[in-house]
Order: structure tokens, then sequence, then C-alpha cells
């Protein structure tokens, strides 16, 4: 529900720092997660010959990649982003090693009222839900009514519809503080004939950028 929406109610300008924004946080977390994926140990072994009694040290270096392999079965996230026009809230419950659903729920922050609900199935092809690469189809309904410039007698209601698919990425960061990235396509299926909401149909890309906490 945020590439759509963006391009109707938000200046240019502020649409290609959302998107910059987006990107910048992308590179910085993923150097950060790839930078602890493997530990280098140098040192130094002494061995004793048990026949000669001579002494023999060798110097040795370690590599060994960390993984991390915590249970997580619930995770509830907000899209920070999507800020700038929907307050968001998200829950996801892993089903198994590789599915994983959510249902979230969203308000209009501006010039807009009304409710959202969304619905998402996630599949981890590397079996370990909530964690790494996941392929993500999704759901979401919206009725909303645009106050800028009607009364609210006269202010048009539309009902919102998508349908989409989402790839992604999910990691945490410290114990439990989860941080979510991907990058899709909806397809808006609008009510309205509306000049306002005539951006509400057609397929869009979308980009998404998560923060929240996961637990056992």
């Amino acid at each position: 529900m945020v590439v759509a929406t963006v391009n109707t109610f938000l200046p240019k300008n502020m649409k290609s720092s959302i998107i910059l924004l987006l990107l910048a946080l992308s590179t910085c977390v993923l150097s950060v997660n790839n930078a602890n994926a493997q530990i280098r140990t140098e040192g130094t072994k002494t061995e004793i010959d048990s026949v000669t009694g001579q002494t023999k040290t060798t110097s040795y270096v370690d590599l060994k990649k960390e993984e991390d392999i915590t249970p997580r079965h619930n995770m509830i996230v907000v899209n920070p982003l999507k800020f700038f026009l929907f307050y968001n809230l998200s829950y996801y419950h892993a089903f198994s090693n590789t599915i994983a659903a959510g249902i979230g729920l969203q308000m209009p922050s501006l010039a807009l009222s009304g409710f959202g609900v969304n619905a998402e199935v996630r599949f981890y092809p590397s079996e370990k839900a909530l964690r790494g690469f996941y392929a993500a189809p999704n759901f979401s309904f919206n009725s909303l009514k645009y106050t800028g410039y009607y009364s609210d007698a006269s202010s048009p209601t539309i009902t919102v519809t998508t349908l989409g698919v989402l790839l992604g990425w999910q990691w945490f960061i410290g114990d439990d503080f989860a941080i979510g990235l991907g990058i899709g396509v909806d397809h808006y299926f609008g009510s309205s004939t509306q000049e306002i909401f005539s951006s509400y149909n057609g397929t869009f890309p979308a980009l998404r950028f998560d923060i929240g906490y996961a637990w056992k």
C-alpha cells in the first residue's frame, strides 16, 4: 500500500529521498551483517616430541563462519518509511521451517481517513523460517476517504484491494532485533472514478523496510 499512495500525495523530491534512504539503509545493514559472518583467529601452538623431547612451535590461522540458529516463531514489525502516510503494525508466525504467515493493520496518517488490513504468506527455501531469503505472495484491503478539499459529507470513499508478490530478506541483529528488506510488485484494484484516486489502479513496484522484534 506504499507505492501508489506515495505517488499520489508526496512531492517528487520526498519520493526520491525515501528511495535513497532505503538504498542507504540496505547497504549499511548488509555490510554489518556480512562483516560479522566470519571470525579469524591467529595464534601459535607448541608441541613436545615424546621421543626426542624437542619442542616445536607452529603458527596457525583459523577461519570460522558464524550462523545464528536461534529459533524464532513470532515477530512484530513496523515499516517506518510508511509512516509518511500510514501508521502500521504487522505480526508474523512461523508454522514450519519453510512457511510463515502474517497479518497487519494500518491507518492513514495524513489527509486520508479509514483503515486497512493485509495478509502475507512467506516461503523460506533455506528452511529457516523468519530468517533469510523468502518469497511472499500478499493481499491487502483498504477503505479510504480523502478529506483534503471535500467536506465530510461529500468526501468520496474508495476501497483499494491489492495482490502482489515480494522477494525479501529477514535477519536479526543483537538478540532479537528484526530487520527486513524486500522488493516486488503490487497490482491495485481501486473502486473509485474520482480524479484524486486515479492512481489507485494498475501495477506498481513495491519496496519494504521493516524493523521489529522476534521471539520464540
